[in-house]
């Protein structure tokens, strides 16, 4: 694995760990689960973008 696909998982993963901590952020000031569920949303999102990023990195190398 080359630095570019190390790259694009660390900062997808970056973004991923803070769209969770916004999600835990809004479920602790509302109370309410279902405000949590769009940044989880969100975070999956981005994982699996991540993912098919690298793949297509790695295969570009």
């Amino acid at each position: 694995m080359n630095t570019a696909v190390t790259a694009t998982y660390a900062i997808h993963g970056l973004v991923c760990v803070v769209l969770l901590g916004v999600a835990v952020g809004n479920y602790q000031t509302t109370g309410d689960p279902l405000s949590a569920v769009a940044p989880v949303l969100m975070s999956i999102l981005v994982a699996g973008l991540g993912v098919t990023v690298g793949r297509v990195v790695k295969r570009r190398d």
